[in-house]
């Protein structure tokens, strides 16, 4: 390997990378957009549900009514309560999504209620929307539920005043069969900017990397330097080690910007340990000697960024760059799970975030290992390929 002529490819590439400023866009100002937009969106913690059940009733039913607004979820309370006088005014609310939950209380509710007979309530829904409307039937059966619970609890307490003491357990065996009692441990809690700083490494050596490598080559051969670089003295690891280096050293910046962005934006203190460094950039080389064989191969700018998004697009959901992988459908989880990039990104995460060692991404560390050494001799068969082809 010839220092000199490394050295020259290296300068020459970040300078003409300088220069175009659509390749600026899309290493530096597109990933901190993409953290911008998610974070803004998701990166909060999510705010407490508020359900807004409306109800009507021709008797008093202040007591049920106070009891469902007295329901709270870390200090705020759950439901708002709206009355109206009418069950037509009830549903048309619920029709114009004013409330999302409309309860009916039938003649005699109260009355059942505190002589032990059986009642009912009627709930109306709009389905309209499956995700609300699952949510808002949780919360409205949750405090049934409970409710319904505690009065058969209060009523076998009532009939085990007049049965033996010892026989009162297995009365009120029937209001509560099986309680679950819950129980908590201090776990690593993972935060959705963490993902997302994973997310938008995992941009940077997927996405930018083999574009930058591809296109950069093709500019050499549409400019005629490929065939001048082939006849001096720099061998063809010369001229891919200055390549790769100056892709990555430009990709490097990127995420030092992102991840100081990050830091500003969302107090988010991210930075790769030295084994997760060993990672991005065992990553990196794959990507970039794919995005030069597929350069090398199509020897056409346009037919290679067509290819490369063919690839990078669907791989950016696919191998779990931007959608958890217990999202994704099962023939989709192998894509993630074994190809380099996407073990390359688990990998990451399982350091970064949840802070496994070495014996937890061992074989992680060996697909993204491999599939960096295959996809770097195939990139050197097809530029040693693209020269003769260039010399014929």
């Amino acid at each position: 390997m010839k220092f000199r002529a490394v050295k020259g490819i290296f300068i020459k590439e970040v300078k003409e990378f300088s220069r175009e400023k659509m390749a600026i866009f899309w290493v530096f100002i597109f990933p901190i957009l993409w953290l911008l937009i998610l974070g803004g969106i998701w990166g909060n913690e999510n705010p407490t549900l508020n359900v807004k059940v409306g109800y009507y009733s021709r008797e008093n039913v202040s007591w049920i009514i106070h009891a469902i607004e007295s329901v709270e979820v870390n200090g705020e309370r759950m439901f708002t309560i709206y009355h109206y006088s009418s069950w037509e005014d009830g549903i048309n609310a619920l029709k114009k999504g004013k409330i999302d939950a409309f309860l009916v209380f039938p003649n005699g509710f109260t009355v059942n209620l505190t002589k032990g007979y059986p009642t009912y309530v009627e709930v109306y829904y709009d389905k309209s929307d499956p995700q609300t409307y699952q949510i808002v039937k949780g919360a409205i059966t949750g405090f049934f539920t409970e409710l319904s619970s505690r009065l058969q609890e209060e009523r076998l307490n009532m009939v085990g005043k007049y049965v033996p003491r010892n026989a009162l357990p297995y009365i009120l065996g029937f209001a509560k069969p099986v309680t679950l009692e819950e129980k908590t441990v201090e776990g690593t809690k993972v935060t959705p900017m963490e993902f997302y700083v994973t997310s938008f490494i995992g941009i940077q050596f997927l996405f930018a990397t083999m574009l930058m490598m591809s296109s950069s080559v093709l500019e050499e051969i549409e400019k005629g330097t490929l065939r001048r670089i082939a006849s001096s003295p720099a061998s063809p690891w010369d001229f891919l080690i200055g390549k790769m280096s100056a892709t990555f050293a430009i990709i490097l910046v990127s995420i030092f910007t992102g991840l100081a962005f990050a830091f500003l934006a969302f107090h988010v203190r991210f930075f790769p340990s030295p084994l997760g460094w060993v990672v991005i950039v065992l990553a990196s080389i794959f990507s970039m000697s794919l995005g030069l064989a597929i350069g090398m191969l199509t020897g056409s700018i346009k037919t290679t960024n067509a290819v490369v998004n063919l690839i990078s697009m669907p791989l950016l959901f696919f191998a779990a760059v931007v959608v958890p992988e217990s999202l994704l459908p099962s023939w989709a989880r192998p894509i993630a799970k074994y190809f380099p990039l996407g073990a390359a990104l688990k990998a990451l995460r399982k350091l970064e975030i949840y802070h496994l060692g070495l014996s937890g991404v061992r074989v992680e560390l060996l697909i993204v290992t491999l599939g960096a050494l295959m996809m770097l001799a195939v990139a050197l068969f097809s530029y040693r390929w693209r020269i003769r082809r260039l010399s014929a």
